[in-house]
């Protein structure tokens, strides 16, 4: 089979294409549940330990924690899926695979990459449409 990586890049591209377009799906498949709420029981032993913390022992203030941007698996998920269908599209296209194979590996992986702003083109072109036809 003269296309092996063509193909591969097309399922890839297929895989990642999904992975975006039902990517909250997977965001909540992958969420960990909230935690319970505390009990005034537990509020009251929290505000005791601090009140002892802060008036009795006097401890240095410790400094708040860095802030650190939160990195959504999904979305690492699928980009790299797609970086791999643009990729192997590439290799197809070099090797002188078929044309159409390695073109389409490397739109989808394209696609799945760049999804919100496709759908912000999906959305901009509706409206568009609609002011164009009702226009009078």
């Amino acid at each position: 089979m003269k296309n092996r990586i063509g193909i591969a890049g097309l399922a890839v591209g297929f895989v990642a294409l999904a992975g975006a377009i039902f990517q909250n799906k997977f965001r909540e498949a992958t969420e960990t549940p909230p935690e319970p709420e505390p009990t005034l029981r537990e509020l009251a032993k929290e505000a005791g330990k601090n009140w002892l913390k802060d008036r009795i022992l006097k401890d240095e203030q410790e400094s708040p924690p860095s802030k650190r941007v939160a990195v959504d698996q999904v979305d690492l998920a699928y980009m790299g899926l797609g970086l791999s269908a643009i990729i192997l599209g590439v290799i197809s296209w070099t090797r002188k695979e078929n044309i159409r194979i390695a073109g389409a590996a490397l739109s989808l992986g394209l696609v799945a990459v760049a999804w919100q702003y496709v759908l912000i083109g999906i959305g901009v072109a509706v409206v568009l449409w609609v002011f164009i036809h009702l226009w009078p």
